[in-house]
């Protein structure tokens, strides 16, 4: 159909077979391609999330252990790594206070 020399847009041919389709059968594929669609997306999701993980945890990280035990003079402590060993030496002021006897009590 032409108005004054326009012709509308006309439909893809993919939205023509889809016209003619008896109503079940339209219901079925419409089902199958948000089910398909839903498909798609959620396992893509998931295998970009699963990547971005495995990328930080296998980061090697620095070996660190804390070994603690109590000697003939009090506590003895040995760390390996270098936040632990930060950490005690933030912590020795705290336990010398610790092994400081305290008042009397009667």
């Amino acid at each position: 159909m032409k108005i004054m020399g326009w012709r509308p847009p006309q439909r893809p041919e993919w939205v023509k077979v889809y016209m003619r389709m008896p109503g079940p059968m339209k219901a079925q594929i419409l089902l199958l391609t948000i089910l398909t669609t839903s498909s798609v997306l959620s396992t893509g999701l998931q295998i970009s999330n699963q990547g971005k993980n495995t990328l930080e945890g296998s980061i090697l990280h620095s070996v660190e252990s804390l070994e603690v035990g109590k000697g003939n003079g009090g506590l003895r402590l040995r760390a390996t790594g270098r936040t632990t060993t930060e950490v005690l030496t933030n912590l020795k002021p705290m336990l010398k206070l610790l092994e400081s006897p305290t008042s009397s009590e009667k």
